[in-house]
């Protein structure tokens, strides 16, 4: 496995002079790479290689200012630059938006670089240059990379770590999760995690401040700091949560089944553009998926089509309007949250993908007793069903 760990670094004022002087010289270099590149098609109709620049950047060397580096940190913005126009690329034969790299200003300019092989002194690591960073401890397993971030309220250190998954615990307890507004995640055990909600009224204190002041002066550039230092708190706060919301439920549960929703396509709606971009779905799944990994389990995406017209225990569909909040089946009865239902379909359906196994107190659930011993008669009274055996049950 290979998992990206952050943590906060400790520097000095020294340090934190030399680092930003990097940064500038950083964001410097790619805009020249990036003019190189531009002028380079130009004049020959084609594209210059990241190797070639390599070469370029060899010759700068010579004035002291850039020597005074280590050469591979040095590479990190030309091995971005490159990155970026592989992907400009990518997304252009994909026939997606292109996004064509940019020249960067000197207050948006890069804020981070990379170090390939790291070289550490117990809990430091010394970088040409620059200075000795600090940091709380090595995590285990092997360390590829190194990347050094300034934000606008700390200097964080973040290891790339390629490591062994040791971990034993066998799947067990699938679980569905429906994804909403109203809260974040309603889980198939009736269990509800809490919508996000950013408090704004800083933000917009420090928004009507900033757009009072004056284009160009250093009161205006304080007060840009200002909002970028809320914004990080609140970015803070924010992934913290999402943290303690997939850590309570990887608890009990290391295989789950999610809706596959497509948010570029919801955010559209602008009536709901900010209620569900401040759910972080998308962040909140991707959490879920690498820590079931390292639990020893998986999540898995499922299509969310019907799952809220569909009755999860018989199959019967039938209009569900948004305003109603509750799911009264109209073939077998039960009444239940309209999201639970969905979840619980959700369920179903990652059975049938992943094939987990699944027992009786699995078999449909929220059904009633009964109908839970039906399904297992009618599978020859095996416990240890699998999901491609439950496909009769799910519609």
């Amino acid at each position: 496995m290979i998992r990206t760990i952050t943590q906060t670094a400790k520097v000095g004022k020294p340090v934190h002079i030399r680092l930003d002087a990097f940064l500038r010289q950083q964001t410097e270099l790619w805009n020249v790479a990036l003019q190189e590149r531009q002028d380079c098609y130009k004049k020959t109709g084609r594209s210059i290689s990241y190797y070639e620049q390599q070469k370029s950047l060899t010759k700068i060397r010579k004035d002291p200012e850039f020597s005074q580096y280590h050469a591979q940190t040095q590479r990190s913005a030309l091995r971005r630059i490159d990155e970026a126009f592989q992907a400009f690329f990518r997304r252009v034969k994909a026939g997606e938006k292109p996004g064509y790299p940019r020249l960067k200003s000197r207050h948006r300019g890069v804020h981070s670089f990379d170090v390939p092989d790291p070289r550490f002194n117990g809990n430091s690591i010394r970088i040409k240059g620059i200075g000795t960073i600090r940091f709380k401890e090595l995590p285990e397993g092997k360390t590829t990379m190194v990347r050094i971030i300034k934000s606008a309220l700390r200097v964080s250190i973040q290891f790339v770590v390629k490591k062994e998954n040791t971990c034993t615990r066998k799947p067990h307890e699938p679980i569905g999760v429906d994804l909403g507004l109203k809260d974040r995640a309603i889980l198939s055990s009736g269990m509800t995690l809490d919508a996000g909600r950013i408090d704004r009224r800083t933000l917009k204190r420090l928004q009507r401040k900033l757009s009072r002041a004056e284009k160009g002066s250093n009161s205006r550039r304080k007060k840009v700091m200002a909002l970028r230092r809320e914004w990080e708190r609140v970015r803070i706060i924010e992934h913290d949560e999402l943290h303690r919301a997939t850590s309570e439920i990887m608890k009990s549960h290391n295989c789950i089944a999610v809706e596959n929703l497509q948010i570029d396509n919801m955010v559209k709606n602008h009536n709901l553009a900010r209620a569900i971009m401040e759910q972080q779905w998308g962040k909140f799944v991707d959490m879920l998926a690498y820590k079931a990994e390292s639990a020893g389990g998986e999540v898995v995406r499922v299509a969310p089509h019907n799952t809220s017209t569909d009755c999860s225990v018989c199959g019967h569909r039938q209009k569900m309007p948004l305003h109603k909040r509750r799911f009264d089946c109209g073939g077998c009865g039960v009444s239940l949250d309209r999201d639970v239902n969905a979840s619980r379909n959700i369920l179903k359906q990652g059975y049938l993908l992943a094939g987990w196994e699944m027992g009786q107190e699995s078999a449909l659930p929220g059904a009633p007793e009964n109908v839970r011993k039906d399904v297992m008669v009618n599978a020859g009274g095996n416990s240890g069903k699998t999901g491609q055996d439950a496909e009769q049950y799910v519609t």
